[in-house]
């Protein structure tokens, strides 16, 4: 009888119960973490695989690049979280009389969480999605996109293929600067802005005035405007030009492997005619649709037809 309560004694005092606030803890901060605490390592390896298969499938499918391809991922990304943390929960709040393992020894735990983080920091979700998110600060791009939009950019978007008129493009210039403008001139065109409605290889765009609007403080009148090849879009010209140089210019002739990009608020945007032309390789890539704004009709706007 002594014998088999001085085993009992001596396997309470090898059992350490794992701590439930900790599972949650570890298991929000790297996924499958929590998992390794209370002791069920492949399931935690499992589960952290798992939290790196989703955005790489939707990479493959491009399936981000819409806007309900986003909200899905977005939602199936949460339930995997959720559920890894609540398993977390849920497992260690049996393990009452667990006896630790080699692998709970806190430099080993440490050792697989630095592991886990170099993985997640060469694992670049955002170049596997192909997309990136951009908080627009200015009116240069209104009456299409407004102050405080945020966007969704397809940066794979001209990998196999080219900017194409009216494309919504954002580059990076010298000075480390994000721009977002409207590329209205390709590689040897010769443009022409009167007005500030665009000309194309001798073929000047159709204009149609739509209402006198306020953008910014300022009076604006608000036109639709058909390029020669049949993009539309909506434009801002203000009542009174800021430069009213800018706003006729005649025969400007884009370089080879150069843009030309105009803001759709036309007097109140530095754009190609204040910092030059776009050279391709600044282009990062293309804006496709809007998840959030100020307001909440200026969620799921694509911008691939507007």
């Amino acid at each position: 009888m002594t014998d088999f309560l001085n085993d009992e004694l001596k396997l309470q005092q090898k059992t350490k119960p794992r701590n439930v606030f900790l599972a949650f803890l570890l298991s929000l901060i790297l996924p499958g973490l929590g998992q390794v605490y209370i002791g069920q390592f492949k399931k935690g390896i499992l589960f952290f695989a798992l939290y790196l298969l989703n955005p790489l499938l939707f990479g493959i499918s491009r399936g981000a690049t819409h806007f309900y391809g986003f909200v899905i991922l977005f939602l199936i990304e949460l339930i995997i979280r959720v559920y890894i943390i609540a398993d977390a929960i849920t497992n260690a709040k049996k393990q009452k009389f667990y006896i630790p393992k080699i692998y709970n020894a806190w430099y080993y735990q440490l050792s697989v969480a630095i592991l886990m983080v170099i993985m997640l920091w060469v694992y670049d979700t955002k170049s596997i999605l192909g997309i990136q998110s951009f908080h627009i600060p200015t009116p240069s791009n209104q009456p299409t996109i407004q102050i405080g939009d945020r966007l969704i950019a397809d940066m794979q978007a001209y990998k196999n293929s080219r900017p194409n008129y009216g494309d919504i493009v954002v580059f990076k210039k010298e000075n480390d600067q994000i721009y977002t403008f409207r590329i209205v001139g390709l590689p040897n065109d010769t443009l022409s802005i009167v007005d500030n409605i665009v000309t194309i290889n001798g073929k000047r765009s159709k204009s149609s005035f739509i209402r006198q609007t306020m953008s910014d403080e300022f009076q604006v009148s608000e036109f639709v405007e058909e390029f020669p090849t049949g993009q539309k879009h909506t434009i801002y010209k203000s009542k009174q030009p800021f430069y009213s140089t800018k706003s006729t210019i005649n025969d400007i002739v884009v370089p080879a492997n150069n843009y030309y990009v105009l803001g759709d608020n036309r007097d109140n945007a530095a754009d190609s005619r204040y910092d030059g032309f776009v050279d391709k390789n600044e282009i990062l890539g293309r804006v496709v649709y809007s998840y959030w704004g100020k307001t909440k009709d200026r969620i799921n706007i694509d911008f691939r037809n507007k």
